[in-house]
């Protein structure tokens, strides 16, 4: 069945060429070999998480000398914060959000670092209220020894009154919580905590939610009441901003001869990687059933790279290499539909609606957190049971998205 929408009444292709859905193929692995390639990832992810847990308790057991402040952590004195988190992806990054914003708003006059390996953080972080520096570590490359002692001594460099520690198991994020040059160390006590902390929250208590945990430790330690429902990502899109993102939406429509001026634009994200991966041919059925429930819709589809293919060449399709530009430009959305990515988080930090599919990990780990958003195990939903979630989604958010922070 044809597509239907304001992209096809208005696209200056020929009709014969839109009914001929055409769209370049990427190669893909047969179902075999990707599904032993996922199962082998999973392996080797289980086997990084049950090896970490083991060198944490060892490391542990050779520490007998334990560092407690006797000064309570709410009434040190406190100008200068360390946030320690090694990780290269961008969900996790925005994960720290929350955190920074709480220290951002409970310790105002302190100058806040972030140590941290995704290579896009300054950009995404740099700009948040609060924050001094961010020192981005190496992830990969021939250059990793010497830039990742660069990054080392850059936090060496800085006398910090708190250091933190936000995850329960991170290797990396002890190793630098344990050279930094801090008075006082926050972090979560396990048998496989090796980091002599001076303040800390027993693991035992965290919450589910990557995004929370961090905050829950915080608040123990300040002994602040913890108020989990009240949290979100942060990441204020200021009106400079969104006229930016406004401008790069606009461009996009007008590539494929639609008028922005009134459009009604559903964005997504179609190119997960790996377990999290929704297939292509879902998608297709999904944006077949979707726009036949909504003929006024106009997608635009967010692309990886600038050379990614994209969906459907119909639909109006942008890359946006910035991430916090690519947030600017999501902010003008009418909903947002993507996997577990980074994307979707992104989408989540900003007021657009956002829907997360989800096949392999846990939306109560991961999921999204303001109440407009969603969470679906996208293996229990046909695509056309999908588009009429997601149709019903909309019409319920359309008109109510409040202006960006």
């Amino acid at each position: 069945m044809a597509l239907q929408g304001p992209f096809m009444r208005r696209s200056k292709a020929p009709a014969a060429a839109l009914e001929r859905y055409a769209p370049p193929t990427p190669t893909e692995s047969p179902p075999d070999r990707r599904a032993a390639g996922q199962r082998l990832t999973g392996a080797l992810r289980h086997l990084r998480v049950i090896s970490r847990t083991y060198l944490g308790r060892f490391l542990a057991l050779r520490i007998t000398s334990r560092e407690r402040s006797a000064e309570a952590l709410a009434s040190a004195p406190i100008a200068n914060v360390l946030i320690c988190r090694l990780n290269a992806r961008m969900g996790n990054a925005l994960f720290l959000t929350p955190l920074i914003q709480r220290v951002h708003e409970l310790l105002p006059r302190a100058n806040i670092d972030v140590a941290i390996a995704y290579q896009q953080a300054d950009d995404l972080l740099g700009q948040l209220p609060g924050v001094r520096r961010v020192i981005t570590f190496p992830y990969k490359g021939v250059s990793l020894v010497w830039r990742y002692l660069l990054a080392l001594s850059r936090v060496r460099a800085n006398h910090y009154d708190l250091a933190i520690d936000p995850m329960p198991n991170s290797t990396s994020g002890r190793i630098v919580l344990r050279l930094c040059r801090a008075r006082l160390r926050l972090g979560f006590a396990s048998e496989h905590q090796w980091v002599r902390l001076t303040h800390s929250v027993p693991e035992s208590e965290i919450p589910e939610h990557r995004a929370i945990q961090p905050v829950f430790l915080l608040h123990q330690a300040l002994g602040v009441v913890h108020e989990p429902a009240e949290l979100r990502l942060w990441n204020p899109v200021d009106a400079a901003d969104r006229a930016e993102g406004r401008a790069a939406i606009a461009r996009a429509l007008e590539a494929r001869g639609i008028e922005p001026a009134g459009a009604q634009t559903v964005g997504f994200f179609a190119h997960a990687t790996g377990a999290k991966s929704v297939d292509r041919q879902y998608w297709e059925q999904f944006w077949t059933a979707f726009l036949q429930l909504a003929p006024e819709a106009v997608p635009v589809e967010f692309l990886p790279r600038p050379d990614s293919a994209p969906l459907d060449p119909r639909f109006a399709s942008l890359h946006v290499r910035s991430p916090h530009r690519l947030a600017a430009a999501m902010a003008e959305l009418g909903l947002f539909i993507s996997a577990d990515t980074g994307p979707m988080h992104l989408a989540s930090s900003t007021t657009v609606p956002t829907v997360a599919l989800f096949r392999a990990s846990d939306p109560a780990h991961y999921g999204p957190l303001k109440p407009s958003d969603l969470a679906l195990d996208v293996t229990q939903h046909s695509p056309a049971a999908l588009a009429q979630i997601c149709h019903r989604h909309w019409q319920k958010n359309r008109g109510a998205t409040p202006a960006a922070a």
